[in-house]
């Protein structure tokens, strides 16, 4: 059984809606609640009095945030939010590929895009969020690269000029 997140300590970020996030094990994240507040009509409170947002505290045994307004948010769904947020980066996308045993044109096929564009962005440090967002879906659920995943075979170089 997985153990659930835990929080040590939850604080208001820099910036408008975000959290500063210290995890028990000393993990530390920052989450961006922008979409919540504006998509959530319980968490709508914030988009329309942000200050409010700044009240922010640990709930007891680190099970989640509480604000002092009575909303309250899992450190699972924290969690969850700041793995989503985090960057991803070429050498994941080259993980991805060796993981499930993809050439380029497969991945290219599977992302909609290039075989240039994929080769380029195994080298980026980060990678587009529509790209991230779609590694990580296919990741956790294997059922949606079969549905998509459609063999090419490996290319075998460039063809050959006949005499």
């Amino acid at each position: 059984m997985e153990k659930l997140p835990t929080l040590k300590s939850v604080a208001a970020g820099r910036k408008p809606l975000t959290l500063n996030l210290v995890w028990a094990d000393g993990a530390r994240d920052t989450v961006d609640l922008t979409g919540l507040a504006h998509r959530s009509r319980h968490f709508k409170v914030f988009a329309e009095n942000p200050p409010a947002f700044r009240n922010v505290s640990v709930t007891e045994f680190g099970g989640g945030g509480q604000w002092t307004n009575g909303r309250d948010y899992s450190a699972t769904s924290l969690k969850l939010l700041a793995d989503e947020q985090r960057p991803m980066s070429g050498k994941e996308l080259s993980a991805f590929e060796a993981e499930n045993g993809l050439n380029t044109a497969e991945t290219s096929a599977l992302l909609g895009i290039a075989e240039r564009t994929v080769r380029a962005y195994r080298h980026e440090k980060v990678l587009p969020a529509t790209v991230a967002i779609t590694l990580r879906a296919m990741r956790a659920n294997k059922a949606l690269l079969a549905a998509h995943y459609r063999p090419i075979p490996r290319s075998m170089g460039r063809p050959r000029k006949s005499a």
